[in-house]
């Protein structure tokens, strides 16, 4: 009986180093970097990432508990792949969702892994949010990148403004108490209610919203290589979040809200941020007790635009009541970064991005 006592246990040591061999961490094995996350509505969930040389496939991890216990694996078995999706009922629609990845590499029967990813979160809509009762427009979910490096543990939500199909549709409260706006804009001063997403203009032959989202891709990958957590509003073509569910869902998981825009004028007048109106509407909730932190954002933005050779409109600011500043808690911009006649081409769109974000770092 000792001798077989003896054998099992040195079976056993054989089998825990081997399992310790087997599922080592190898940091010669690069990191896959996830590109996006999406989903729609309720719908399947599709990931994407780049291609990693040299390695057998990855591994993709996502789980409710923000420390992936209890989470669910997927293997991804052929390393040219750069994408798999996840079926919808595989995934809550009633809790957030954070997922990673990772390589591995398989040699003689031996795995071993790299680094896990930045965590991507699946951010769904709660109704306890404050303000969330005034959206109209809000099934689709938020997507927070963190940061792998320089990690500063601060969240900028970057929203690609406009959007979101159907929006004009609907209606939502310009300020939180039901007041009526004190200026005008794209909504009249005097309305109780401003359109949930206005469809915006068009830049040269490209719609605003389309030219929007690419200078918001821009500044979040530069955001994630400098340190910050981007809270990207939208990824694609639609989102189906209305002005004040982004403003919303921006006070509830960021720490500052940029909503890049341009202006319908066209002129090629420059970049501005849209400012607080001075009066009455800086005595509204929440306006009130954040409005010089807009203000300074704001500013800031501006002044890295111009570092970054971008052209600057008058003093740089305009003075709108916004639904987007109406309800937000926390420092929010919005930054017009040229006009109608404006270029778009790759060149200015990644001068815009690097001003933007400039600015954000001199802000924080």
């Amino acid at each position: 009986m000792k001798k077989i006592a003896a054998l099992l246990t040195l079976a056993l040591l054989v089998i825990m180093s081997f399992s310790m061999v087997t599922f080592a961490e190898d940091t010669t094995i690069k990191a896959p970097s996830i590109s996006t996350v999406s989903r729609k509505g309720k719908g399947d969930v599709t990931i994407k990432w780049g291609k990693v040389s040299g390695v057998t496939g990855y591994q993709i991890q996502y789980s409710t508990n923000s420390d992936y216990s209890e989470a669910t694996t997927v293997k991804v078995k052929k390393a040219a792949t750069v994408s798999t999706t996840i079926a919808k009922d595989k995934v809550s629609t009633k809790a957030n969702t954070w997922i990673r990845m990772r390589c591995y590499q398989t040699v003689d029967g031996v795995t071993t892994y790299s680094k896990w990813s930045g965590k991507v979160k699946l951010i769904v809509w709660k109704t306890s949010w404050k303000y969330a009762k005034n959206s109209e427009i809000h099934s689709d979910p938020g997507v927070k990148y963190y940061a792998t490096k320089n990690k500063k543990g601060i969240t900028v939500a970057v929203n690609a403004g406009h959007g979101t199909k159907g929006g004009a549709s609907k209606k939502t409260l310009c300020h939180p108490d039901g007041s009526a706006k004190v200026t005008g804009g794209s909504t009249s001063a005097g309305s109780k209610y401003a359109t949930a997403v206005s469809g915006g203009t068009t830049v040269g032959s490209k719609s605003e919203a389309s030219c929007n989202l690419a200078v918001a891709k821009k500044v979040k990958s530069k955001l994630l290589a400098e340190g910050y957590n981007v809270l990207m509003i939208r990824q694609d073509s639609d989102i189906q979040l209305d002005n004040v569910a982004r403003t919303v869902m921006a006070n509830a998981h960021a720490d500052c809200h940029i909503a890049i825009h341009y202006d319908s004028t066209t002129s090629n007048k420059g970049a501005f941020y849209i400012g607080v109106p001075d009066g009455k509407y800086r005595k509204m909730s929440p306006v009130s007790s954040n409005y010089k932190k807009h203000e300074a954002l704001g500013k800031e933005l501006v002044a890295g635009l111009k570092d970054s050779g971008v052209k600057i409109f008058s003093s740089g600011r305009m003075a709108i009541d916004l639904t987007q500043t109406s309800y937000s808690t926390i420092a929010s911009v919005d930054i017009e970064v040229g006009d109608r006649k404006s270029s778009t081409s790759d060149t200015q769109v990644d001068k815009v991005a690097k001003g933007i974000v400039k600015g954000i770092k001199k802000y924080f």
